[in-house]
């Protein structure tokens, strides 16, 4: 028996627990007397069982294998209190993270242990080592890259990217640095297994009842740490955002399960019924900016010409300078976009009623064209309003390969002008990588491979433009439309890359136009009128389900009014308004349109 290294393994429990109470005190704000003193003991008793395999096994901290599952320890103690802290000191006066630093100093002590009874599977130990290592390393990696702490937004963000997109992200990037993080994750690989496989902890052997001990010692904190539902693991900040994410899907699967029920509650009366079959068409964009377009602002080029002319019949043509996005992200937008889903009245996703919804109760044969990807109907909420259509296709999504959206128009020759029909196209239209988003014959401005991201967004800008006009004049001719709407699902500031949080006003403003022809006007007056009169009101984007509603100038017990730019009970100002689930609040921004239209 050393009494050094009982000393030893002592000191080891006093540096835990004062550098997990310490992460505890310094990373969470407002934390009440009673909960530090709670936490003072729970970090007390943590640190005593992380630090007995050492006193066991007899076993001195300075060691390769010691030592590596000191930092495998420490990485999980600060990493997600730290980051957290950074990212919301300034905006929330309270919070509370505790179980990664428990899981942290748990974690010393189940590795010590696995290190003592198997000194045989080092290349295993390795492996969990790495794996344990990966958390806290996505998690700073996400950090630098996004410029805040993961959260469910960002959580939701990874798992609904589609791959073609994760391929043009690391693109955005120098070779040399995907390269290097690459070979420095191989790195850590190697290492944390060799470590483990030839750096071998040294100790005596033990006996039957050091043994029992350190097999009772590891049984304890594998279940404290690891069980199902009630383990600290699953109660940790990364482990708690993706069973966030999994209850958001698995309730977004109640809408398909319940929509049967909620059509059937549903009332919807026409106004006033075409005379002839027609199409309605409604476009969503992809992170186009109206900052961008000189439809809506002063541009130094001209990127949306065929916008800039139609803007001269301001009858049939009109636009909203002052539209904002609701959100960020295209999933959490477009859930609320599609639906009456709001920031204002409340309510779910998977219990609302769609634009879909609305379009079948009318008689209208729905169509869904995207060259957004199909990812699957149980991944986004926009799938699954999709998948309700009554005709969903996706463009190929094929790896490497570029779609643009002009192939969405050989789709509209599927579409029977016979019939009353409402035809959605979902764009890719100025998502990164923005030089990906237009064919090298249609570019305007700039130089193929120059990387210059403001200049090709700016021709991605104009792409869409014509593109729209492609669109506008197949429904024309072809379909009988009678009325065409087009708003974007976010904006995007070109030369930043992508964040998952707002990161100002620039990721908001959206554009927002209406279409509307001689025949519709006859008909709906008063919807005509309304659009007219609210062209330079304030909107954001959760409220297209009622500027649906009132083009398609209905009353529904599923419709109001008053959220509707097509009606004159339409009231929002700029005061009112909101953006990221009414963290943001619109009037904050002071860009103001130059070109508001009287």
């Amino acid at each position: 028996m050393n009494i050094n290294l009982y000393i030893e393994a002592l000191c080891t429990a006093l540096f835990l627990w004062g550098c997990g109470y310490g992460v505890y005190m310094k990373c969470n704000r407002g934390i009440a007397k009673n909960a530090r003193g709670q936490q003072l003991r729970r970090y007390l008793s943590a640190a005593i069982i992380a630090a007995l395999p050492m006193a066991i096994a007899q076993t001195t901290l300075f060691q390769p294998i010691m030592l590596m599952n000191l930092f495998v320890s420490s990485a999980w103690l600060v990493t997600y209190p730290l980051l957290y802290h950074l990212t919301n000191r300034k905006v929330s006066p309270d919070y509370d993270n505790r179980l990664d630093i428990a899981m942290g100093i748990y974690l010393y002590g189940w590795l010590s242990c696995l290190s003592a009874i198997f000194p045989n599977m080092g290349f295993i130990i390795g492996i969990i080592d790495f794996a344990l290592l990966m958390f806290p390393i996505f998690q700073w990696v996400y950090y630098f890259a996004c410029k805040g702490c993961i959260d469910a937004d960002g959580m939701k963000m990874l798992q609904e990217t589609h791959y073609n997109e994760i391929i043009e992200f690391l693109r955005s990037y120098h070779p040399l640095k995907v390269l290097f993080v690459a070979f420095s994750i191989i790195v850590m690989l190697v290492f944390c297994i060799w470590v483990n496989e030839f750096q071998p902890l040294h100790i005596q052997e033990l006996n039957i009842y050091q043994l029992l001990l350190l097999i009772s010692v590891v049984l304890f904190i594998t279940i404290y740490l690891w069980k199902p539902n009630h383990g600290i693991f699953v109660r940790t900040g990364v482990a708690v955002l993706y069973n966030v994410v999994k209850e958001y899907v698995a309730n977004n699967n109640r809408y398909v399960q319940e929509l049967q029920q909620r059509v059937d509650a549903l009332n919807v009366t026409p106004l006033n019924e075409p005379q002839k079959k027609s199409t309605i068409m409604m476009v969503i964009g992809e992170s186009a900016s109206r900052d961008f377009m000189s439809a809506f602002n002063d541009v130094d080029v001209n990127t949306t010409p065929w916008m800039t002319q139609m803007m001269q019949d301001k009858e049939h043509f009109i636009v909203f300078p002052n539209a904002y996005s609701c959100g960020v992200q295209t999933v959490p937008v477009l859930e609320k976009a599609l639906t009456e889903y709001n920031q204002y009245t409340g309510g779910e996703f998977y219990t609302s009623m769609s634009i879909v919804d609305i379009a079948r109760k009318l008689g209208y044969k729905i169509h869904w064209y995207s060259n957004q990807g199909h990812l699957g109907a149980a991944d986004t909420p926009i799938t699954l309003v999709a998948n309700t259509s009554d005709v969903a296709k996706w463009t190929k999504q094929e790896l490497n390969k570029v779609q643009y959206d002009e192939n969405l128009i050989d789709f509209l020759d599927e579409v029977n002008p016979e019939e009353n029909n409402l035809v959605v196209l979902h764009l890719k239209g100025s998502h990164f990588n923005f030089e990906n988003r237009f064919p090298a014959s249609h570019r305007q401005w700039g130089k193929a491979g120059d990387d210059d991201n403001i200049v090709n967004y700016k021709n991605s800008i104009h792409y869409t433009d014509s593109v729209l006009n492609r669109f506008y004049d197949y429904g024309r001719k072809k379909l009988n439309l009678q009325a065409m709407v087009y708003f974007s699902d976010h904006g995007c500031v070109p030369d930043r890359h992508r964040l998952p949080n707002f990161g100002g006003f620039g990721d908001t403003r959206i554009p927002l136009c209406v279409w509307l022809n001689d025949d519709y006007c006859n008909r709906h007056p008063m919807r005509a009128e309304a659009l007219r009169k609210n062209r330079n009101c304030y909107w954001t984007n959760d409220l297209a389900y009622e500027l649906m509603c009132g083009i398609f100038d209905v009353k529904s017990n599923h419709f109001k009014e008053f959220n509707s730019l097509a009606s004159t009970d339409y009231h929002y100002t700029k005061e009112e308004l909101v953006a990221m689930d009414g963290k943001i609040k619109i009037k904050d921004d002071n860009w103001n349109s130059s070109k508001e239209q009287k």
